[in-house]
């Protein structure tokens, strides 16, 4: 009797309170895991929250309104933590968000709903208390006086709830201690008008959130063209940006060739050049992708050796080095202007000049050079050097006929002849004195001596 009374009485108050006829078909969840990446995925693992850690976020308790597909109005009274603070406290840009993919642990299979940031996080949702009482059933919408007494909400995944199917005008009211964790975790938001069928959108038994960011990634390289030897190897460098650190962490770079026998490439990006040709190399990051051109050419064995013609400024002469037979540069410096006569060198003597009347002088200093004189020729270059792989021809020096001195010797043999001339012509003139002054004292012939 006392059973029956109970079965009846929803309908004696007429009033009558529905549970979500399905809240048993899934698995409540113990942990909420947040994923993140760009729309399509794939998606890294940024948290797991358990119950008590998503307490530590802040809890809130609300009410919220529906309609479902009876058509009816749903009220329910939750026990939960907004969305945007399980964003924040995964560590994720909430500013970068662009929608948000919530997966669903259904006894017949796993799947996701799909919304968007701005369907949950920047639009104004209410709880409309007005409703219950001014829901055409017949019309399956609310009346002018439905949207009343509005209270806007957040949206929010319920720790515990207590759904309700409000028939006849059911009325609000709850000590949130009837709530219950068997949809745990349902992703419950307010209403924008009261008319739309909002209800069987509210997830239940979510157990991972993919938070899919704006944008796209990117990937650059430092060189977009590359002049490589065969047999040589250079190292590209390659530069990637994502919406979350993770995402860059824990996503290498892939490397490819159009064609490995011409140039292949590392894990590294270090390309390889193998033979003549070319090849585009391929750098992969989530998605994205940026190319070099690689032409690989042959060592070129035929070149000429270095010109020794002098440069500006020098003389080039080519010498060895001990890489790989290449070649260093040395520069003699050449002063293209002619050169003056040396002050320190001695006089020039002149064949008629005797020696004692020779001066050096103090200095000496050039005459410039007349307007009417010829500009000097530049210097000849110097000889091109021999070949070293040849083998040196000498040629013997011809032999020099000895310098002719004899205008030297005549002209050296005048100042002694002249001296010898003089002294004969002196001492003639001395006897030829003497004897004639001894002519005059002979005493005559008739005195007798002494």
């Amino acid at each position: 009797m006392l059973l029956l009374l109970a079965l009846m009485l929803p309908f004696l108050w007429d009033t009558s309170l529905a549970l979500d006829d399905d809240e048993f078909g899934g698995y409540a969840a113990d942990t909420l895991s947040i994923q993140v990446g760009y729309p399509g995925g794939p998606y890294f693992d940024k948290a797991t929250f358990t119950v008590s850690d998503l307490e530590t976020l802040g809890v809130v308790y609300a009410d919220y309104t529906f309609i479902d597909n009876m058509p009816s109005v749903v009220i329910d009274h939750v026990k939960g933590v907004r969305l945007a603070d399980v964003v924040d406290g995964a560590g994720i840009d909430i500013g970068a968000v662009k929608s948000f993919k919530f997966w669903i642990a259904d006894k017949s299979e796993s799947y996701y709903t799909s919304f968007s940031k701005s369907e949950l996080l920047d639009t104004p949702r209410y709880c409309y208390y007005s409703l219950p009482d001014n829901f055409d059933y017949d019309a399956g919408e609310g009346n002018e006086y439905a949207t009343s007494d509005a209270q806007r909400v957040d949206t929010v995944l319920a720790i515990a709830d207590d759904w309700n199917r409000a028939i006849a005008g059911a009325t609000f009211g709850s000590d949130y201690m009837s709530l219950n964790s068997n949809t745990r975790f349902r992703l419950i938001f307010g209403q924008t008008d009261a008319v739309t069928r909002t209800a069987t959108r509210s997830a239940k038994w979510v157990y991972s959130i993919a938070v899919e960011l704006r944008g796209e990634p990117s990937v650059t390289l430092n060189t977009e063209d590359l002049d490589i030897t065969v047999g040589n190897m250079f190292q590209v460098e390659a530069t990637v940006q994502a919406g979350d650190p993770v995402m860059t962490e824990n996503t290498p770079v892939t490397w490819s060739s159009s064609d490995d026998g011409i140039a292949s490439v590392d894990d590294n990006g270090n390309i390889t050049a193998n033979s003549e040709g070319s090849a585009v190399i391929t750098a992969e990051f989530l998605g994205v992708t940026a190319a070099v051109t690689v032409n690989a050419s042959l060592p070129d064995v035929t070149a000429p050796p270095i010109s020794a013609a002098p440069g500006p400024g020098g003389v080039s002469t080519p010498g060895k080095s001990g890489h790989g037979g290449s070649k260093t540069t040395t520069t003699t410096p050449v002063s293209a202007e002619p050169a003056g006569p040396d002050v320190n060198a001695p006089a020039p003597v002149s064949p008629e000049t005797p020696f004692s009347d020779i001066t050096q002088p103090e200095s000496i200093s050039p005459a410039p050079p007349s307007e009417s004189m010829p500009p000097p020729s530049p210097p000849s270059p110097p000889p091109t050097p021999p070949d070293e792989s040849a083998s040196p021809e000498v040629t013997p020096p011809e032999p020099q006929a000895p310098p002719d001195n004899t205008e030297k010797q005549k002209t050296a043999a005048i100042p002694p002849i002249i001296g010898t001339a003089a002294i004969c012509l002196f001492a003639g003139g001395g006897l030829f004195s003497a004897l004639r002054s001894k002519g005059k004292q002979k005493p005559p012939e008739d005195q007798a001596p002494d």
